[in-house]
């Protein structure tokens, strides 16, 4: 069986990794709220996505280094 190695990232590289993953998680929500804005409409539902949604946001400029 193959063995995989994983090769080492500088602290640098692996923030900048974790950032691209949180920064794709909030661009499909910002989708994901919006598709449902068009196809369900307004409601309660809504603003609690937008909500998550900003919440997300804010975490991800606040946890940058």
């Amino acid at each position: 069986m193959a063995r995989t190695v994983r090769h080492p990232r500088s602290r640098s590289e692996a923030v900048a990794h974790h950032n691209r993953q949180v920064a794709g998680v909030t661009a499909l929500l910002l989708v994901a709220v919006s598709v449902y804005t068009v196809v369900i409409g307004a409601n309660g539902w809504l603003w609690f996505g937008w909500a998550v949604l900003l919440l997300a946001c804010v975490a991800l400029f606040t946890v940058h280094p």
